[in-house]
């Protein structure tokens, strides 16, 4: 199964590097316009997709940010705080890392008493 997986993959590898290939132009032609002043106001330069870590992504790898998409002017110009800020971007990994402690101690816990009453059972 992992196999036939693998396979699919590469075979479809050409096309998305392909996909990546077009849209870092695009993202160029934008930072061009944007440098030359002839984007909309307010208008961000979006990032570029790094080819050699497309296929190891991570959740806070740029291409799952949307900044921008569907927005109204207005919109684009205030940029959500949870993508802007670092200090609030390091606070969520913060939370996230507090709540997987949380489980994993009352994992420890739930396993601590069925230790305890094995042992008694012995």
């Amino acid at each position: 199964m992992v196999a036939r997986v693998d396979q699919y993959i590469k075979h479809k590898e050409p096309g998305i590097v392909n996909l990546s290939k077009q849209y870092n132009d695009l993202c160029d032609q934008m930072v061009n316009l944007i440098d030359r002043g002839a984007a909309p106001r307010g208008a961000i330069k979006p990032k570029k997709i790094d080819k050699e870590s497309l296929f190891k992504l991570d959740v806070d790898d740029d291409i799952w940010q949307d900044i921008g998409l569907d927005e109204d002017e207005l919109e684009m110009r205030v940029i959500p705080r949870w993508l802007a800020d670092k200090a609030v971007q390091e606070g969520i990994k913060n939370l996230l890392d507090l709540d997987r402690c949380m489980e994993e101690e009352e994992r420890l816990q739930l396993e601590r008493c069925a230790m305890q009453e094995w042992m008694i059972e012995e």
